[in-house]
């Protein structure tokens, strides 16, 4: 019996909650975490207490998106193969639980298109696009050089989701 865990990883509006749902229309356990509230919160830098989601921007220099160790243990567990789709402040202290990591990438001005027709309304606040796209090339970069393997997002979804079955040989 074939396992698995695997992370999708990517910029805010890269398309992974897209493809977290394609995987599940396909009959995989996959998870969007942002989605499920016992498995990422909203948590002071300082102290590390769980807050609620300000109204407004959020000020990222006194919170992070953290996942939560057990819950997302959990989520590894709960079938055979899984997927976990999603970018939180403390990823890299999970990487060990995960079998491969992938990034979509997208350029820049793609990125933008995505985010101004996005589906969460904190990506329309003042400044909140500008701040995603000021680092987006370095942050990709980074999860490539963290061990990502990178995953052209520049195409349809159905594309990339066969793309991925077919690399982990789950087609």
């Amino acid at each position: 019996m074939f396992m698995g865990k695997y992370l999708i990883t990517g910029r805010q509006g890269s398309g992974k909650t897209t493809l977290i749902k394609m995987l599940q229309k396909r009959g995989f356990a996959a998870y969007n975490t942002d989605d499920l509230p016992e498995a990422t919160k909203l948590q002071d830098i300082k102290s590390g207490e769980a807050i609620d989601w300000p109204d407004g921007k959020v000020d990222w220099s006194n919170y992070s998106w953290n996942w939560q160790r057990k819950e997302i243990e959990n989520l590894l567990h709960s079938a055979d193969v899984v997927f976990i789709g999603a970018v939180v402040s403390n990823q890299k202290d999970f990487y060990d639980l995960f079998d491969r990591i992938f990034v979509i990438t997208l350029s820049s001005d793609s990125l933008r298109l995505r985010l101004e027709s996005h589906e969460h309304a904190s990506h329309h606040l003042p400044g909140v696009i500008e701040r995603i796209l000021t680092n987006h090339q370095a942050k990709q970069r980074s999860f490539i050089n963290e061990g990502a393997t990178p995953i052209n997002g520049e195409r349809p979804p159905s594309d990339i989701v066969d793309e991925l079955l077919e690399q982990l040989s789950l087609h």
